[in-house]
């Protein structure tokens, strides 16, 4: 997807509007919790989508079965008695 450039404005209350090209392109929705990073020597903010839980984030890394889950764990610790 190529980058997307839109105008926005502040309001009184310090809220903007999402334009809906933006929103697509971020694949958010409303009430969506969002994570603004600004960098006031760089005058720039970066908005991206908050993750609402990190639950199975690391999914597959230690095995797909409890088996090679315990082969895993079974190896980094002879790993650490050496």
């Amino acid at each position: 997807m190529p980058v997307i450039e839109v105008e926005i404005q502040l309001r009184p209350r310090n809220q903007i509007t999402v334009p809906a090209e933006a929103a697509a392109g971020l694949g958010i929705h409303a009430g969506d919790r969002l994570l603004l990073r600004v960098d006031p020597d760089l005058h720039t903010a970066v908005v991206r989508p908050l993750r609402a839980s990190y639950a199975g984030i690391a999914g597959d890394i230690y095995g797909r079965t409890q088996a090679e889950v315990k082969a895993y764990i079974k190896g980094e610790r002879e790993a650490w008695a050496e």
